[in-house]
């Protein structure tokens, strides 16, 4: 961890970043310390290569079924506990983001993308169904119609499509991605830690919530962020014409 943004690097270059039992245990461990770890204010996610993650590793798929399913297990354990993170989590992806990469990818709250990279679902090309939430995520961002499309036609999206359709929020030119990522991964470590996390939260759960139900949660997120040292803080930079310094 270095200036409260924990660092995540998927390195299996050699093999795609693509996922067997060992990538997969490391993964969700260092997701959970992530979220154990006192101080940390962002979650930064990356891969070491030319590949995010060109999905499963085939070898490992090809074993017995019950490995298989435990490899899955671990992966789908994974996304939940990026999903109840309790820090801003920012991707940043290259080359092939495929099957459960796809998944992780957009586990995260901000996801860039270095120019050339490229989308797929994938796993039915290879007769399997999406695993690693991608069928609840991939709908949740970019629709139903466009979710459907990618899975049931296994169509690669480049990143201009993948901007265009809402899949991802910036385009990195090639060799500067890790400098746009951690330049927003500082952008948020250095915010109002309280607020981002309830902002967070919010809008994660306002699809599942009536308005009624959102309004309530809001208010109870706001009375919280109302007492914190951070309102203060803001506030009187905001009257002092300064950046904040938050706590």
């Amino acid at each position: 961890m270095h200036d409260g943004i924990f660092h995540i690097e998927l390195n299996r270059p050699e093999a795609g970043n693509t996922a067997n039992k060992a990538l997969a245990d490391q993964l969700r461990t260092a997701v959970l310390n992530a979220s154990s770890t006192s101080g940390v204010r962002a979650l930064l996610v990356s891969a070491a290569g030319r590949n995010f993650m060109a999905g499963g590793d085939l070898s490992a798929l090809r074993g017995d079924h019950n490995a298989t399913l435990d490899l899955v297990r671990t992966v789908n354990d994974t996304i939940v506990a990026l999903s109840e993170c309790t820090v801003p989590i920012i991707c940043a992806v290259q080359g092939m983001v495929a099957g459960g990469g796809l998944g992780l990818a957009l586990s995260s709250d901000i996801l860039i993308a270095e120019e050339g990279a490229r989308f797929t679902v994938g796993s039915p090309t290879i007769g399997l169904s999406p695993d690693a939430g991608t069928s609840w995520q991939l709908a949740r961002w970019v629709g139903q119609r466009k979710a459907l499309e990618m899975s049931l036609l296994c169509t690669m999206v480049d990143v201009q499509g993948a901007l265009a359709c809402g899949l991802i929020n910036e385009i990195a030119p090639k060799g500067s991605l890790m400098e746009v990522a951690r330049s927003r991964a500082t952008q948020l470590a250095s915010g109002a830690s309280l607020a981002l996390r309830h902002t967070r939260q919010l809008l994660r759960a306002a699809a599942g919530n009536t308005l009624v139900a959102q309004i309530a949660q809001e208010g109870e997120a706001f009375v919280q962020c109302m007492q914190s040292p951070d309102f203060s803080e803001g506030l009187a930079a905001m009257m002092e014409k300064r950046k904040p310094r938050f706590s």
